[in-house]
């Protein structure tokens, strides 16, 4: 398992790449910035340690949008609504 601050730097790295593009290529861009945001959200369920989720992740051997969403709910009442929110706006 990833720990959380490959996620994180992940993160950061598509987030920057993302700002790089946006004003030439803004379809790279958005999809740079989603990816971003779920790399956020594995690095939260990984420091969270949700079991559940990550349980359901080692034995598909990948994330896919349920856990991604189950994550993101998961994390909001940790939080807060406003995580849920952004996660929705992503």
């Amino acid at each position: 398992m990833v720990g959380v601050e490959a996620y994180l730097e992940l993160a950061l790295r598509c987030l920057e790449e993302g700002r790089r593009l946006a004003d030439g290529d803004p379809v790279q861009a958005s999809e740079k910035l989603y990816e971003a945001a779920e790399e956020v959200v594995r690095a939260l369920a990984t420091y969270y340690n949700l079991d559940d989720v990550l349980g359901r992740v080692a034995k598909r051997g990948r994330w896919t949008a349920t856990e991604l969403s189950k994550a993101t709910l998961r994390i909001s009442d940790k939080l807060g609504e406003w995580f849920r929110y952004s996660w929705n706006s992503a």
